[in-house]
């Protein structure tokens, strides 16, 4: 009985903290004169975590869409904010979708957590209320009729390293990578495109959460040559902290025999600092190294810098970009927000743009065709975003396929102490 208390007690109090997002953002909107009432007006609720732990992420989204507002085509447009913790479960989702339904929503942004996407897409598709997802997984089997994806994906970060990879004659990678998290999904990828692109992937090695020492990881990658000189000297135990097992292997001084052409280092930052230094340490050097866009960190490169020699990363976005539409983007991002913009709030003014062409496109549809008036809001705005064929948003050129809107991502090499852009999608076609 205790638990269905709290069970009910939770739920009340989700469903409170919605009703009172509606509400203030009602609000918001008729003190600035854009009345929601009004048949005119395009209601898009914007389904984002913006209190509690995961704000900082939802914030930084909601901010760069709402930066899209500010464009003359978007004086219909109106965003619901609405608080989705992580917490939120089938339940608080169904009431989500059964009130934004009520309220008349044309579609719904988010979620930003791939676990959740899944009860959007049988939602989506109950209510007929198209949902554009901003999140970096997105299985196949959550892709409805009504749901559309647009972000930078862990299968994309992959796709556009092994392209490299494949088109500068690297033959064979190897890959060391968290078994956790998204690291199996992320090796489904490697596995996927090595085959893809006819790259041959020699070794894997896995990693847990409490490792900290990955020399058996290495072990399963390369070949550590005996040497006979197995003294080392009180100060470089001091620096390297050296072991007693490598005392006795004297592998310190020790180059490996490196099979590979590449390797892929994969995890958070805390395990890529350990394993980038290691690496280093042990002599395993000398070759490309491919990661993801975790380690685009202006900080983490300058505290790893040196253990970073000729890596590989990709991201969807570059601040600096010298490029018109991204210069006017970062300068009124930091004049409204105080701070520069990142990845996420690049993918919201560009959803924004996205919401902001359907609206144009359901606005003419709906004047030239008296049937498609009494169409209910969802099923028009779908209608809508199908129309929208290629569109160039701040992370490059948009293309809609499949219910994907898809882009190319960037990709840096970071060499000799400089970072190097080898792949701008804004230069695309």
């Amino acid at each position: 009985m205790n638990k269905i208390k709290i069970l009910f007690l939770g739920s009340v109090i989700f469903f409170t903290i919605f009703i009172f997002s509606l509400y203030a953002c009602k609000s918001a909107a008729a003190k600035n004169g854009n009345a929601l009432n009004k048949e005119s007006v395009i209601r898009i609720a914007l389904v984002m975590p913006v209190e509690g732990r995961y704000a900082f992420f939802g914030k930084q989204f909601v901010h760069g869409m709402l930066l899209s507002l500010k464009k003359r085509e978007a004086s219909k447009v109106k965003f619901i904010i609405v608080n989705l913790p992580l917490s939120a479960d089938k339940t608080s989702i169904y009431g989500l979708f059964k009130s934004l339904n009520k309220q008349g929503v044309s579609a719904i942004i988010g979620p930003l957590f791939a676990g959740q996407l899944k009860y959007f897409s049988k939602y989506s598709d109950e209510f007929k209320i198209p949902v554009i997802t901003p999140s970096p997984v997105v299985p196949k089997n959550y892709l409805s009729h009504f749901v559309f994806s647009y972000g930078m994906t862990l299968k994309q970060e992959i796709k556009t390293n092994m392209k490299y990879a494949y088109e500068h004659g690297i033959k064979s990678v190897s890959v060391i990578y968290p078994y956790y998290g998204y690291g199996p999904l992320i090796l489904k990828y490697i596995i996927f495109y090595a085959k893809k692109f006819g790259i041959t992937l020699l070794n894997k090695t896995a990693y847990n959460r409490n490792t900290v020492d990955f020399f058996n990881n290495f072990e399963n990658l390369v070949i550590f040559n005996a040497i006979t000189n197995r003294n080392v000297t009180a100060a470089e135990r001091a620096e390297l902290g050296v072991t007693k097992y490598d005392l006795m292997n004297g592998i310190t001084k020790s180059k490996p025999n490196i099979p590979f052409g590449g390797l892929f280092v994969l995890g958070g930052k805390s395990k890529l600092k350990l394993i980038l230094t290691q690496l280093v340490y042990y002599n395993i050097t000398g070759f490309p190294l491919f990661t993801l866009s975790s380690i685009d960190s202006r900080r983490f490169m300058e505290k790893n810098a040196f253990y970073m020699e000729n890596s590989f990363f990709p991201d969807g976005f570059f601040k600096h970009a010298h490029n018109a539409i991204v210069k006017k983007f970062s300068s009124a991002y930091k004049k409204s927000y105080g701070k520069a913009p990142n990845i996420l709030s690049a993918e919201g003014y560009d959803i924004g743009k996205i919401v902001i062409k359907a609206s144009a496109l359901e606005s003419n549809a709906v004047g030239s065709s008296p049937s498609n008036q009494n169409a209910p809001k969802g099923v028009s705005f779908y209608k809508a975003i199908l129309k929208i064929k290629k569109i160039k948003g701040i992370c490059g050129i948009i293309n809609l396929k499949n219910n994907i809107f898809k882009k190319s991502l960037y990709l840096f090499n970071y060499k000799n102490g400089k970072i190097y852009i080898l792949k701008n999608p804004l230069e695309a076609s």
